[in-house]
């Protein structure tokens, strides 16, 4: 039995990808040779003359030694080295000359400052102030033939009245007083009253030296401005 068609029936074929045109996988050519250049060979001509035009050049030139170039770098820093400091004036010298640009009118003088704080070294300090000149006495009591009440009223209107006229010191002749023969009676009682009740303006006191008087009489060195 033969079968209608048998002669126009083609082979079936699956081609999914017929419908893609125009993709071409191009397949790898052959690798890129390097390129080699050509060095020339220097033709030995050449090579006399640059060693000819070398030593032409090079004449004259004088070759340094290893050992001396490396001594030049310390010489060198030796030479540089550190800078140095400028020498700086003596702190005393430099007194010395600003003294002698300065016209200065300079005493010096052992006198103590005075206070009202008394003691041996601050009598000393005065009566040595008052030997030489430094405090005067210009005023004085004597209180000669008076009795004690006397001379203490007599002390106790002077004193304060030299105080207030700025008197550094003044002389106070006590004696023996009257009526009381071989006893100092009166000196006691000055003594006594210029150590309690003359406190206000005595800053102290002391015998006074031979030439004043001596034992018969008192400096008074008085406090300055008046009643503490």
């Amino acid at each position: 039995m033969k079968h209608k068609g048998s002669g126009d029936n083609k082979k079936f074929a699956i081609r999914p990808f017929s419908a893609i045109k125009g993709i071409a996988v191009e397949k790898p050519g052959p690798e890129p040779k390097p390129v080699v250049t050509s060095v020339n060979k220097q033709q030995p001509g050449n090579q006399a003359e640059d060693d000819l035009l070398f030593l032409t050049e090079m004449a004259g030139v004088t070759r340094i030694h290893r050992h001396a170039k490396a001594q030049q770098p310390a010489a060198r820093e030796t030479a540089q080295g550190k800078p140095v400091a400028p020498v700086e004036p003596d702190e005393s010298s430099l007194f010395l000359e600003a003294l002698k640009e300065l016209k200065l009118d300079v005493s010096f003088s052992d006198n103590v400052p005075e206070d009202d704080t008394p003691g041996p070294a601050r009598k000393i300090s005065r009566m040595r102030q008052l030997r030489r000149g430094s405090i005067r006495l210009n005023l004085e009591i004597d209180l000669h033939g008076l009795t004690r009440d006397e001379a203490i009223d007599a002390l106790a209107s002077f004193i304060p009245a030299a105080c207030r006229r700025g008197q550094q010191a003044v002389l106070v002749i006590a004696g023996k007083g009257a009526h009381s023969p071989g006893e100092p009676v009166l000196q006691g009682a000055v003594s006594d009253w210029l150590a309690t009740k003359g406190g206000e303006w005595v800053a102290e006191f002391a015998l006074a030296p031979d030439t004043l008087g001596g034992e018969g009489a008192y400096v008074v060195f008085l406090k300055s401005g008046g009643r503490q």
